[in-house]
């Protein structure tokens, strides 16, 4: 079995095997909009290697070929795994194969914060193993490694069972294992784990990867069971595992000494983000990342990486990798669209606070080291460059909407604005009154400010007179009544006096006021 795996990678040989590049020439910038935005959406592929990825890939290595020692095919000791397998099969009891004790330090931890690409870089130091080996003087199927996610509600051990069985369908051909063990989803969650560690030995399992090892933290009860009856498995038949997850997985690994000792002893230390300090090394992580991503600038007008720049994006990513290639990934697309084809700081720092908004708090916290704020955040969830991308280009078609092309010069900006206030509800004589002193004002500069102007106008909260108001909740309720009417716009008017609330407010309460985006584009 260890004959059948590729050579050891060399440090010159794993750092080539880590370095992902996008597709990308400087004649793609004078592309169409679409095409280089399509382009930029291929900066998620990116990986720039690093000395920690190259130490992860050397422990890796080590755990894989450790663990087919004493694994070898058609001797006494794999007939006598197998039949411990049996037994543990047919009298519901689990047995120690005679290696597991040498096998149970086995198993390792990478924890880190989410999106500093431990998942992306531990399936790109798989790429370089086949999914499966066929041995054909033993007719047997070795099946190098599994990538498989832990349940998210962190307590279903079938759910766990059922994603193996169907890795293995899908990696052996002919096999219905899922179909054979899984009986419906009827077996019970002990038979079942007993049938998957009879597939694995079955096919030599070189190397298993838990991911989002976080989730078993989401159970109410029994944190370890899911992981135990997994590790359990594992040790009998000498399979490493190694755990991925946030900083989450903490709490589960912290619960005992069992746990903690599964995650330590193989070099794997924990992913923190991107230093702007030199190591002692002589080496700057960041500067070096950045220095790398930033070649991909599809604008046509590419800058420089200075100080400045590298500042910037520290400031608003804080070392965190996918932070900052999406930030760059959207800063670009911005540009690109609003025909300034430019990277500046502040075009950054535009993107970062319209773009980033649900990062912001724990992006403080991480910037101002505050570990009491940190706590609040057991990970820092990564967006979806796919979804920054888009809403990125749906602000910006927003923007050449006539509500954004009508300047207040424009004859017709009065007209509108009364037009779009009038829609929204409001009576055509207050909605013209507000509409010219909007315009005398002369601080809205197109159709879009002018409208919002007017109604923060006529929403205002006027002061009431103390005298008129103790009249006025002296006073008996009115009789008159709408509320058998559903669409009569007075039942706003009935609700505002009652609430002491502006018109408009209710008028959006029962949904009566039209959205904003139709109603400045009325002619």
């Amino acid at each position: 079995m260890i004959e059948a795996l590729p050579p050891s990678l060399s440090d010159e040989e794993l750092f080539e095997l880590f370095t992902v590049r996008p597709d990308f020439d400087p004649e793609q910038r004078i592309w169409t909009t679409g095409e280089r935005l399509q382009m930029i959406g291929t900066l998620r592929r990116v990986l720039v290697p690093l000395r920690r990825h190259v130490e992860l890939a050397q422990a890796l290595d080590t755990m894989l070929r450790n663990g087919y020692v004493g694994r070898v095919p058609r001797t006494p000791e794999y007939a006598r795994r197998c039949q411990a397998i049996y037994q543990a099969q047919k009298t519901g009891t689990r047995q120690r194969s005679s290696t597991a004790d040498f096998t149970s330090q086995l198993s390792a931890l990478l924890m880190g914060l989410s999106g500093m690409g431990k998942t992306s870089v531990v399936k790109q130091w798989l790429t370089q193993f086949p999914e499966v080996i066929y041995h054909k003087d033993t007719n047997t199927y070795q099946v190098l490694h599994l990538h498989i996610e832990m349940p998210s509600d962190g307590s279903s051990i079938k759910g766990l069972a059922h994603a193996i069985l169907h890795k293995m369908d899908q990696l052996i051909p002919g096999a219905n294992y899922f179909r054979d063990y899984a009986n419906g989803g009827r077996t019970g969650a002990d038979s079942l784990m007993r049938s998957v560690a009879r597939v694995l030995n079955m096919h030599f399992v070189g190397f298993i990867v838990a991911d989002e090892i976080q989730n078993l933290a989401n159970s109410n009860k029994g944190k370890q069971t899911v992981m135990t009856e997994l590790v359990s498995a594992c040790n009998e038949l000498g399979v490493p595992i190694l755990f991925i997850g946030t900083n989450k997985a903490g709490k589960v690994f912290n619960l005992d000494f069992r746990q903690s000792r599964r995650a330590s002893g193989q070099g794997i230390t924990a992913w923190d983000r991107l230093s702007h300090e030199t190591d002692e090394y002589g080496a700057n992580e960041w500067l070096d990342f950045l220095a790398t991503i930033w070649g991909y600038q599809w604008v046509a007008r590419p800058v420089a990486l200075d100080a400045q720049y590298v500042e910037y994006m520290y400031h608003y990513s804080q070392g965190v990798i996918d932070i900052a290639v999406k930030l760059f990934a959207s800063a670009q697309a911005r540009a690109i669209l609003d025909g300034s084809e430019q990277l500046t700081p502040e075009l950054l720092s535009s993107v970062y606070n319209n773009e980033f908004k649900l990062l912001h708090p724990m992006v403080d916290a991480l910037r101002d080291n505050d570990l009491e704020r940190l706590t609040q955040y057991e990970d820092i969830a990564p967006i979806g460059l796919d979804d920054l991308l888009q809403s990125v280009e749906r602000r910006m078609k927003a923007k050449v909407s006539d509500a954004y092309k009508v300047k207040r010069t424009d004859t017709t900006f009065v007209g509108r604005v009364t037009a779009a206030l009038v829609s929204s509800g409001y009576g055509e004589e207050e909605a013209a009154s507000a509409a010219c002193e909007v315009e005398r004002e002369g601080k809205a500069r197109n159709l879009a400010e002018g409208t919002n102007a007017a109604i923060r106008k006529l929403t205002a909260v006027k002061p009431v007179p103390r005298a008129k108001a103790k009249k006025q909740a002296e006073a008996p309720p009115p009789h008159e009544s709408f509320d058998d009417r559903p669409g009569d716009y007075r039942r706003a008017i009935q609700a505002a006096r009652l609430t002491g609330t502006s018109i408009h407010r209710q008028l959006h309460s029962f949904g009566m006021a039209r959205p904003f985006e139709d109603l400045v584009a009325l002619d």
